[in-house]
């Protein structure tokens, strides 16, 4: 009788029979022997055909043909033998997408970066087998590039694969095994520890065990049975799965599929670890130098889902040239500033050799965002922009699961899963959050507006699964607009909850004065970490225009357009955030209710200027676009209008109206702001002075002043809704805030 489980001497038993696949690493122990020997033919013969792991149909009959590796590496070409039909077996994970978008050039159109780069590793893998100069580096390649990518494909499938059974699927009765998600995960395990791995004082093994116990020991991140961290951790994450899968009722409760996107995440996190170590190691060790770029197609193309700037540049240093050793320090430097993002710490990585590469240090309380210090441990909640970037990601590639992974990013976030303090949420937490939010103070105006409480999270979820399209929206706009939506919509309100709670928690301090203090001062911090964001990194004036997702972007990204930047060519609006920030924070921590209620209403006011200015800008770059447009620009447009209209309305009708007619997406036939982007521009100044800013940091763009009183005294349209005192009086208030 066959087998039912795979138990493996690192201590691990699996659910289901895993024993044929992860023979695979027999395959790369016979590679390595026979290019020991120099027999590159018999190598290619092992890398091409396979030789040691047999494959089964789904009646568990023995195929003719073994499992290889070079099938494993040429899954991502759609046709190809373990592909999906006319689909690539991987075009729905989001670590093969990110590799895709990280590999390629600025401009590259996304299908022709598919097929180049599908394949990338059997392309290295080939390129190395028949380089006899190489040695055993076309082996090793396989464990670094091929299996760590199937595996990793093992995760994402059993999530897909649970969110069908929580649809209806029923694995038991499904007699093709197309659907199982024990399956998945335990091919994961079965991949990633591979058949023949032993314990200590040896460890020896083939696969990314045994490449997680080498950096281990190169890094001094070994327990005390000698067992680097990096496999202990991941092996418990695995069992945790288990858990999971073992329960009568798996993957049908949402908090299952919660779960476990959790740990799916965190075993990914992990797998990045012995790769930075060993590329950090491949950079200093002369011997090793060699295996630099297997390390960093490994790494650098993942952190596309990072900070842009640094991926580009790491890409430019370790892909796009031959390594040079005196980039070493530059590119350790931005390697380390981005562990976070991807999941792990300094120490995680530990130090290299005897303090060659000394350990970095950690992230602390204290540690700043753009210009911003906060006082309160807020870090983890500004990545809630890495969620926003992997959406806008994962969009770029068709999907046959209407974004499946996509949803998963917004309804859980990756943030939150990866922090064990609990201060990091969800993009669809901040969206359905009326606790928070109701302490805003436009928080009735919304709600009347948008008559629900949960609006923007209502267009996201139907964007999302759009069957009928009833939001109208073409494919190209479906992305923008959902990604827009959280940007300026979820991102706005909640910012503006966590302003009337940190007042009133400020309040509360008259009650209980340390209590009072500390959660109104967290309030703020966190006002300030979602404002700025993790991707804007450490710099006073924030990262470069392509990093940041936030509000501190958009007002970056507007001076540019409005001619509003301060003399270090950032936003002014951003300078004199940072003061109020400041500001705030200093007065609430000596209760200074008073006067914080002050600066937290110039500051929430001062948020909304880069959402006037955006309003103008894609009322400049829609006017004229007919309403059956395709552009992601009348999507955005639309979203970011609707996103201040309540507040408009709370202070005039007419100028909300005129808005509303002219970024809301016109009747079939019509033009898109036809009354002209001026109109637009003169409807926003209406209500700016009730804001209490002016107009100098609003400014102008392409010819289309954002306060300009000509216009508005010739408008018989604003003269006849508002009589002559009314509009004089707001003229003069706004020639006092341009003298000032």
């Amino acid at each position: 009788m066959a087998a039912t489980t795979t138990t493996f001497d690192v201590g691990i038993t699996t659910l289901t029979n895993v024993t044929a696949i992860s023979r695979i690493a027999y395959d790369i122990r016979d590679m390595a022997e026979a290019l020991e020997a120099n027999d590159f033919l018999t190598a290619r013969r092992i890398y091409e055909n396979g030789k040691n792991a047999p494959q089964y149909n789904f009646l568990g009959d023995e195929m003719d043909e073994f499992l290889s590796l070079q099938k494993m590496g040429k899954a991502g070409i759609a046709g190809s033998p373990l592909a999906d039909g006319d689909r690539g077996l991987f075009d729905e994970d989001p670590t093969f997408m990110f590799q895709m978008l990280g590999m390629a050039n600025i401009g590259e159109p996304l299908s022709e970066v598919i097929s180049k780069h599908a394949a990338y590793a059997d392309a290295y893998i080939t390129q190395e087998l028949n380089d006899k100069k190489a040695g055993t580096l076309g082996a090793q390649s396989a464990a670094i590039l091929i299996v760590s990518q199937y595996a990793t494909h093992q995760l994402w499938d059993g999530l897909q694969d649970c969110y069908a059974v929580q649809q209806g699927w029923n694995p038991e009765a499904d007699k093709t095994g197309k659907i199982n998600p024990k399956q998945s995960f335990d091919n994961f395990i079965a991949l990633y520890i591979g058949a023949g791995q032993t314990l200590a004082p040896d460890w020896e093994g083939d696969m990314l065990y045994e490449l997680a116990q080498a950096g281990g020991d190169m890094f001094g991140t070994q327990n005390r049975e000698g067992e680097a961290n990096v496999n202990t951790e991941i092996k418990q994450l695995y069992q945790n799965i288990q858990q999971i899968m073992s329960e009568r009722d798996f993957c049908k409760r949402d908090e299952s599929i919660e779960s476990l996107w959790g740990l799916v995440n965190k075993i990914i996190a992990k797998m990045y670890v012995p790769m930075v170590q060993l590329l950090i190691h491949s950079m200093y060790d002369d011997q090793q130098y060699q295996k630099v770029r297997m390390y960093a197609l490994a790494v650098v193309p993942q952190l596309s889902q990072c900070r842009p700037s640094i991926q580009r540049a790491l890409k430019s240093y370790l892909l796009d040239k031959q390594y040079d050793r005196v980039d070493m320090p530059r590119i350790v430097s931005l390697l380390q500033q981005s562990y976070d993002c991807l999941g792990f710490t300094c120490s995680d990585i530990g130090t290299y050799g005897d303090n060659k590469v000394a350990e970095c240090a950690a992230i602390v309380r204290n540690h700043p965002i753009a210009g911003f210090v906060p006082k309160e441990p807020v870090q983890a909640l500004s990545k809630i922009d890495l969620d926003i970037l992997a959406i806008e990601q994962l969009f770029k590639f068709p999907s046959t699961t209407y974004n499946y992974m996509a949803q998963l990013y917004y309804k859980y976030g990756k943030a939150a899963a990866l922090d064990d303090t609990g201060s990091a949420i969800s993009l669809q937490h901040m969206a359905r959050s009326p606790d928070d939010e109701k302490w805003s103070p436009y928080y009735s105006e919304y709600l009347s507006y948008y008559e629900e409480d949960y609006y923007a999270d209502t267009r996201i979820t139907t964007a999302f699964r759009d069957r009928q399209n009833v939001l109208k929206l073409s494919d190209e706009q479906r992305g923008a607009y959902i990604v827009s939506t959280i940007q300026y919509n979820v991102v706005l309100q909640y910012l503006m909850g966590l302003v009337g709670a940190a007042v009133q928690a400020c309040e509360e301090a008259k009650v209980d004065d340390k209590a009072g203090r500390a959660s109104g001062l967290e309030k703020w911090d966190s006002f300030a970490a979602i404002y700025i964001g993790s991707l804007e990194g450490t710099k006073s004036q924030g990262s470069e225009l392509i990093d940041g997702l936030m509000i501190w972007n958009l007002a970056n990204k507007r001076s540019v357009s409005f001619n509003t930047q301060n003399g270090d060519f950032y936003a002014k609006i951003n300078d004199e955030m940072i003061d109020l920030l400041f500001a705030g924070q200093s007065e609430v921590s000596r209760s200074d209710c008073t006067n914080f209620e002050k600066t937290t209403t110039r500051a929430m006011h001062l948020m909304l200027l880069p959402f006037i200015q955006s309003t103008i800008w894609y009322a400049i770059k829609n006017a004229n676009l007919k309403s059956e447009s395709t552009s992601e620009d009348l999507a955005i447009g639309e979203v970011l209008a609707f996103s201040i209209l309540p507040i408009v309305q709370k202070y005039d009708r007419n100028a909300e109206a005129t808005i509303e007619r002219n970024m809301a997406r016109a009747p079939p036939g019509s033009s898109q702001v036809f009354e002209g982007p001026q109109a637009v521009a003169d409807a926003c100044f209406l209500v700016l002075q009730k804001l209490g800013w002016g107009c100098d940091l609003i400014g102008s763009a392409e010819g289309v002043k954002g306060c300009d009183f000509n216009t508005l005294a010739r408008s018989s349209g604003y003269s006849r809704s508002r009589n002559f005192n009314t509009l004089l009086s707001t003229i003069v208030v706004a020639w006092f805030y341009i003298a000032q």
